[in-house]
């Protein structure tokens, strides 16, 4: 009777200690600590907008690096290329393998584009 008790007993702290123990705070301690910003939030904005005003944010795109971007191609050109792409069946869904573009596939998905923005081929090959 005793060794059943014991076993009993020993049964109910695993199931109610092991839980506990598992049972942690996900953030780091330094985190904890953090009392929130000195700034107000009039003084945010009205920061964030002579910001703006002086044209240090662009707006929009969330990248800095975005005014900066200058397309090579046109859109037209792009979407010409992935058409052609797609009809050679040159592109790969999923996680398979990747396609292997031959050269002769390649100059059509080119061609297709320079065609689509209005370039003939005896222009393109200077």
């Amino acid at each position: 009777m005793n060794t059943r008790l014991t076993a009993t007993a020993a049964l109910l702290a695993a199931l109610f200690v092991a839980p506990a123990a598992m049972a942690q705070e996900a953030t780091p301690d330094g985190f904890k600590s953090f009392t929130g910003s000195s700034l107000t939030r009039e003084a945010v904005r009205a920061d964030a907008t002579a910001a703006l005003k002086a044209g240090l944010i662009e707006t929009g795109e969330a990248s800095v690096a975005t005014a900066a971007f200058q397309p090579t191609r046109a859109r037209a050109q792009v979407a010409a290329e992935g058409r052609e792409a797609m009809r050679l069946g040159a592109v790969a869904f999923g996680e398979g393998p990747g396609v292997i573009v031959t050269p002769a596939q390649a100059e059509s998905i080119r061609l297709a584009g320079l065609q689509a923005i209005g370039q003939t081929v005896a222009s393109a090959s200077r």
